[in-house]
């Protein structure tokens, strides 16, 4: 909101180089059968640094199902794999993350987080959700006119602000993540459901279908002793 607002300090902040440096903060699951939405960050992340280049690129992956998909395509850009995260998540769990992310992103030019944002029960996409690294930030703000801060100054207050920015979007896209993956795995045991209940009919169908045909069987050669006698 604030940089949204302040249109001057929206004008002079520092621009992005043309080849940046970029941490990918990729939001995946510890654990499967939630549909695809692991395999369809894993896919995005894949496809974006081998047509953007290996380069200048790191990948802080939360979640066990992603850091074990990206271990063999992308083992050169994998830096940090963060898993067994306890659940129901929190905001101090995030804060601890945000910490880490902080300090796996100095020196990059650009922070990118992945992750699916919840659309409906049964609809969900990728969000690619961009964020200023932690020096642009802070260049930013020295142009900020819209919020004066008088206590704290803005050497402690400035950094503080930066780590609220990251963990409230953190927070954001974990809660986003969490639902959508409730819901694909609803959806993907309801499936499942269906087509165990739809080859068990299958399966009786067919039972019965040979019952019927080995006591039609045994008749025919009962009625057949009989008529010899």
């Amino acid at each position: 909101m604030m940089f949204t607002a302040d249109t001057y300090m929206k004008e002079r902040a520092p621009t992005v180089p043309q080849d940046p440096s970029e941490l990918i903060v990729a939001l995946t699951s510890d654990k499967g059968m939630c549909g695809s939405i692991n395999a369809g960050i894993i896919r995005y992340c894949r496809d974006y640094v081998n047509r953007t280049g290996r380069a200048k690129k790191t990948i802080f992956c939360i979640g066990d199902k992603g850091t074990v998909g990206m271990k063999r395509p992308l083992a050169d850009v994998l830096k940090v794999g963060v898993s067994e995260i306890s659940t129901p998540y929190n905001y101090p769990t995030v804060m601890a993350l945000t910490e880490h992310i902080i300090r796996a992103g100095e020196g990059s030019d650009k922070v990118t987080i992945l992750y699916n944002e919840y659309v409906s029960a049964i609809s969900n996409h990728l969000r690619v959700l961009d964020l200023l690294p932690r020096q642009r930030f802070l260049d930013t703000l020295k142009f900020g006119k819209t919020y004066q801060m008088t206590l704290p100054d803005k050497n402690t207050g400035n950094p503080a602000l930066y780590e609220l920015y990251i963990t409230s979007n953190l927070w954001v896209a974990f809660l986003n993540n969490a639902a959508s993956e409730q819901s694909s795995r609803m959806n993907a045991m309801q499936n499942a459901s269906k087509n165990a209940g739809e080859i068990l009919d299958k399966l009786t169908l067919q039972y019965n279908k040979a019952r019927q045909a080995r006591i039609t069987v045994e008749l025919c050669e009962i009625i057949a002793g009989a008529s010899a006698l």
